[in-house]
């Protein structure tokens, strides 16, 4: 039996990795703060409660494992909550010779040439890329016995706003449902529903026939979907009427200046008017008729329920 670390046990991509790990046969180590509320609680499922501090345990539990698994979100204040650093955890890999399977929506932006120009910005999609010091520690790694897959997304596909943005553009009154679009409504960007992704993930480890290179790069489409399409979801799912209201990024830029969160959501400017394309290094997780893939309709529905019953 396969034996996982997963790092975030208790956030949400570090839960469904756990379930879906176990689903598929695997005995999983979930890391988690000494402090942590909101606990899983699985069969195969060993919790560790850790601090920064506690690195030498961490590696004398992670000799008994032969995969790790950490999820590399796009906010910064996201990121916080991983007990060690990423460059902690690609050492341990690296170290230890295991398979580091790294998921991330965190990019560097190349920004199309002339963005300035009107046409140039409705013709030209920005191509969303690795920051290129994570990409060449990464290449380090592989270089050193560690086995990388790394596993780029696109914004979370959830309603909760600390997961991602779409949480921070909806606003629901008793009469209705309100989305704030940073773009134009028919543009399409890439959206990922989490438990989808750690589906698939599950599914690729598990299954593997070939040999994979000591460092993967791949890019996971998700849902292409716009802001109408998110919208006419959310209408069924909620059973309310669904207006959208554009965005002024006049107004978004004068409140950054108070507002860190904010000062994020305005780095994506340009991809959100733009759109956004894969990278030229990616390529397939596996063959397009194994993925696993929720209807975007279902995936907002059931996004939608777990916030509404949360709250």
């Amino acid at each position: 039996m396969r034996k996982a670390l997963v790092f975030g046990a208790c956030q949400e991509m570090g839960n469904n990795l756990c379930r879906t790990l176990i689903n598929n046969d695997w005995d999983v180590i979930g890391i988690i703060r000494d402090d942590s509320a909101h606990v899983p609680i699985l069969s195969q499922l060993t919790l560790a409660e850790m601090n920064s501090d506690d690195l030498d345990f961490l590696y004398q539990v992670a000799k008994d494992v032969d995969t790790v698994f950490v999820h590399l979100p796009e906010s910064a204040a996201a990121r916080k909550e991983l007990i060690f650093s990423i460059e902690h955890i690609i050492s341990l890999s690296e170290q230890l010779k295991l398979r580091l399977v790294i998921t991330t929506n965190k990019y560097d932006v190349q920004q199309p040439w002339f963005p300035s120009l009107a046409v140039w910005r409705k013709n030209k999609p920005i191509t969303v890329r690795l920051p290129k010091r994570l990409k060449n520690r990464l290449r380090q790694a592989s270089f050193n016995g560690a086995k990388v897959l790394v596993i780029c997304c696109g914004h979370s596909l959830s309603c909760a706003l600390h997961h991602g943005y779409l949480g921070m553009l909806i606003k629901e009154t008793q009469q209705k449902v309100i989305i704030q679009s940073p773009s134009n409504q028919r543009l399409c960007h890439y959206w990922t529903f989490l438990p989808d992704l750690a589906d698939n993930i599950a599914h690729l480890l598990s299954h593997e026939q070939c040999e994979q290179p000591d460092l993967n790069i791949v890019y996971y489409p998700g849902h292409k979907a716009s802001i109408n399409d998110i919208a006419r979801c959310l209408a069924l799912s909620s059973g309310k009427p669904v207006s959208i209201i554009q965005l002024s990024w006049t107004i978004l830029e004068f409140i950054a200046f108070f507002s860190p969160l904010f000062r994020r959501f305005l780095k994506t400017r340009e991809l959100w008017q733009h759109g956004g394309k894969p990278p030229a290094y990616s390529i397939p997780l596996h063959a397009p008729s194994s993925f696993i893939h929720t209807p975007l309709e279902l995936a907002l529905q059931r996004s939608w329920r777990s916030v509404s019953n949360y709250a």
